[in-house]
């Protein structure tokens, strides 16, 4: 890669949510562009298996477990991150979806479970990292969108909700910062194919409903890579946000029906839980 490697040398970035999937691919990149990367997830295991992935690649990492929830493991997140000599960026990736169907028969605890997740998370790591960015007069803050993040979606309005707020809190923090030498960012990737989009869970009757994921993650599923790439821009650049645009949509939507990613037998599996049952697809 040459110079490439060399556009983020010095700096540190801690990205959460970060042993797989997107959150992974996020750190490898900012890794292989020279980053120092911190990794976190709820996992000892998942994070040592993480950073042991990234060495065998020559990127220097180091993590430690992380429940985004609890101010606690935040705070020691950027301690880890710190020791490294500094804490230049942070991406607030750590993500939780939630079960399909309607808000009034919504599990109590499974709505709690997203707001701990995609908004008390986000804010710990936007109110740990940017007094750090803060007092050193420069940092990148990204937050991770989300559909939902324009406007609502019916029976999935715990997590579109939660990713309303992100967008909102993150356009705040950014007239907070203007003129401080810190730069906050959102960047909503589009669908990225990962686990957690082929595991979902339902509300009995409406698991039905959910048959044209297949379909849809066909037309403009993208790889975690793919998805990643974006960041680097943002991280570079006082660009404010990252979201694809109706063209892009359209020429990855025509691109992957003619490769054949609408035939079945090309189709990401779709693990469908119902509360109180299972049920594969």
């Amino acid at each position: 890669m040459g110079s490439q490697r060399d556009v983020l040398r010095g700096r540190v970035a801690v990205v959460t949510g970060s042993t797989r999937g997107l959150g992974f691919a996020m750190a490898r990149l900012l890794g292989h562009q020279g980053a120092t990367v911190v990794l976190a997830s709820r996992s000892d295991g998942d994070v040592a298996a993480a950073v042991e992935r990234l060495h065998s690649e020559g990127i220097e990492a180091a993590g430690r477990r992380c429940d985004t929830g609890e101010l606690a493991d935040v705070e020691a997140l950027r301690d880890e991150a710190v020791s490294r000599g500094t804490l230049d960026i942070w991406v607030n990736n750590a993500g939780a979806s939630g079960v399909f169907g309607p808000t009034a028969s919504t599990p109590v605890d499974d709505f709690t479970r997203v707001v701990r997740t995609n908004i008390l998370g986000t804010f710990h790591g936007s109110r740990t990292a940017l007094p750090v960015f803060l007092g050193q007069g420069h940092g990148d803050l990204v937050n991770v969108y989300g559909r939902g993040d324009q406007g609502p979606v019916a029976l999935q309005n715990a997590y579109a909700s939660s990713k309303r707020w992100v967008r909102q809190f993150t356009e705040t923090l950014r007239l907070e910062t203007k003129g401080t030498g810190v730069r906050v960012h959102g960047m909503n990737p589009g669908l990225v194919i990962t686990d957690m989009l082929g595991h979902v869970s339902s509300q009995p009757g409406y698991e039905h409903r959910l048959g044209g994921l297949q379909i849809v993650v066909g037309l403009w599923g993208q790889s975690p890579d793919d998805a990643a790439n974006p960041l680097l821009g943002l991280v570079t650049s006082d660009a404010a946000e990252f979201r694809l645009t109706k063209t892009t949509m359209l020429t990855r939507g025509v691109r992957n029906a003619l490769a054949g990613r609408l035939r079945r037998a090309n189709r990401m599996p779709l693990d469908v839980t119902v509360l109180g049952q299972h049920r594969k697809g």
